[in-house]
């Protein structure tokens, strides 16, 4: 950027320079030129200075943390998608928060053994229970019947003596046909549907 002086005022000579968008040099470049064409029988006083300085500063500070969080966007989409395409004919666990296919594999993700537990299986629509039943959960992936359960959707919840066990996942099993790309960030694609990558609990081959 160049910069000339008119009647005491700076006009921009770069037509394509974006005054809102400015960087460093540029700052710098109309600090002295401000200071060239100040008055001077009214010289710029020592707090307008400091401001000024202050200034460059956030304008500095703003530019190298924007930079930063560019890189670390791309770095991150970069790795999710490197991730997302060694999975294409893996087969994977998938969290979901409901059953939409009753023909499909579901199954129950816990964090440790659980011994008697009451799984309720609940049609979205009417809020009925459709299927209730009590098993063992062991830590990891459990299978889940829902084969008997006639088209629909539905929530399911674990409870252990009157407590809702919010840390058991629904999850499907499904193999990861393909990789697509939804808001710029990846999504694994499978026979009933795409899911997030972040959605991944299991992986297997």
């Amino acid at each position: 950027m160049t910069l000339e002086g008119i009647n005491n005022r700076i006009r921009y000579v770069d037509k394509n320079y974006d005054p809102y968008n400015i960087s460093t040099e540029d700052f710098l470049k109309i600090y002295l030129k401000m200071l060239q064409l100040q008055d001077p029988t009214k010289p710029m006083e020592i707090k307008d200075m400091v401001q000024m300085n202050y200034q460059l500063q956030q304008i500095r500070f703003m530019t190298n943390l924007d930079n930063t969080f560019n890189s670390l966007i791309k770095n991150q989409q970069l790795d999710f998608i490197t991730q997302a395409a060694f999975l294409i004919g893996k087969n994977a666990v998938l969290k979901t928060k409901e059953i939409t296919n009753p023909s499909a594999h579901y199954v129950l993700v816990s964090p440790q053994d659980y011994s008697n537990v009451t799984v309720s299986i609940v049609d979205k629509i009417s809020g009925k229970v459709v299927k209730e039943f009590s098993t063992d959960l062991k830590e990891g992936v459990n299978p889940l019947d829902t084969s008997d359960l006639p088209p629909g959707q539905y929530t399911v919840s674990v409870g252990k003596d009157g407590q809702n066990l919010t840390n058991v996942l629904l999850g499907i099993k499904e193999k990861v046909s393909y990789v697509s790309l939804v808001n710029n960030q990846p999504v694994l694609g499978t026979s009933n549907g795409e899911y997030p990558l972040t959605n991944v609990v299991y992986i297997s081959s």
